[in-house]
């Protein structure tokens, strides 16, 4: 992470002094500074086997990426007024720090879960050092007692906290270093969505509008950018084949509603007031959203459908599908979510499903 970088980003700003949005940006750039310290003071100390200061560095390191990250959607959201360029999510170690830090650090001897239930979790001690933490979970509800396990590899969190915030200083700075001048970027994605309506795939226009964007903003290939990360999810969803024709029309579904997002995005990007698209909601989701609404409580385990490595994915969608049986197209709909073992696609699905409250079924 370039702590340079950092510098130039506070003194290219333009915010006023004493202003609310300048002692933001100040608080973000101290925190990120200070982190690269408490990680390298933890790798000075990675034979360090007395228990007390064992721990001591653990929680100080688990809060610090936890702090480290919330800069950095932060200043990215102050600098770019979106949080594009930041997307931790997609690093598997990174999207289960949230988890982790919870378990140990934040509530370990309480904690309570939107699902229902309500977990503890214990150190094992025995096993725990500098370079490995491992801790179980006893999570209850009702009558139900799971265990869960967890192993995590410090060292990899904190390269790869180090990957992704360097890449998303990196566009911070591209941002205010230049006058950036986006190319049309909604109009083409307004373009694409219009295009899928007539059922055909502009892939070359797709392409383009990733090619812009890219070097507008000078973004890097290894970038998880959510921009460039819609893209992806577009074509995974044109390459989606089913036979059945719900599905094949649930799939469509998908596709208009990633497009539209795009469109939202760079409307966003430019300053421009996206205009209002509709996507007609298919058979299968219709059933689940009157599902849902047979039982509004069912509503509390949607949130994790969408997220194949949430520590709950799993159970909860199991829970639904248990609820499904007076509505067989609801069940069709969650049997073929649980088929799928691609995240990008459990995502889709999930995310859909998300929408019950703004569609009446």
């Amino acid at each position: 992470m370039s702590i340079e970088l950092l510098d130039k980003i506070k003194s290219m700003n333009g915010f006023e002094k004493d202003t609310q949005n300048y002692y933001k940006l100040i608080a973000c750039i101290q925190a990120l500074k200070q982190s690269e310290h408490i990680n390298n003071a933890f790798l000075d100390q990675l034979t360090e086997k007395n228990t007390p200061k064992l721990l001591i560095n653990i929680f100080g390191l688990l809060q610090n990426l936890f702090v480290s990250i919330d800069a950095l959607y932060d200043m990215t959201r102050i600098t770019m007024s979106h949080k594009y360029s930041i997307n931790i999510n997609m690093n598997k170690n990174l999207h289960e720090l949230k988890y982790i830090r919870n378990d140990i650090v934040g509530h370990p001897t309480h904690r309570t879960y939107q699902t229902g239930g309500v977990g503890f979790s214990t150190m094992s001690l025995d096993q725990t050092s500098m370079k490995m933490i491992v801790y179980e979970t006893h999570f209850f509800n009702k009558k139900m007692h799971e265990v869960r396990y967890r192993k995590i590899d410090t060292l990899d969190l904190i390269d790869d906290y180090r990957s992704e915030a360097s890449v998303i200083i990196n566009e911070v700075y591209s941002h205010l270093s230049k006058d950036i001048i986006f190319s049309e970027l909604s109009n083409m994605a307004l373009q694409f969505y219009e295009t899928l309506l007539l059922d055909t795939f502009d892939y070359g226009l797709l392409q383009k509008i990733k090619d812009n964007y890219s070097k507008d903003l000078n973004i890097k290939k290894e970038s998880h950018n959510r921009v460039l990360w819609r893209i992806s999810l577009l074509e995974m969803l044109d390459n989606w084949k089913e036979v059945d024709p719900e599905k094949k029309e649930f799939v469509r579904y998908m596709k208009l509603q990633q497009a539209n997002k795009l469109y939202e995005m760079t409307s966003i990007i430019e300053n421009k007031a996206p205009m209002l698209l509709t996507q007609p909601t298919p058979e299968l989701l219709k059933a689940f959203f009157r599902f849902i609404k047979e039982d509004e409580n069912r509503a509390t385990h949607i949130k994790t459908l969408k997220d194949y490595d949430h520590p709950y994915y799993e159970s909860d969608l199991l829970r639904m599908i248990s609820l499904t049986k007076s509505n067989s197209k609801a069940r069709k709909l969650l049997n073929w979510l649980k088929s799928q073992t691609s995240e990008y696609k459990v995502y889709t699905i999930g995310n859909a499903l998300e929408k019950y409250k703004n569609v009446q079924a």
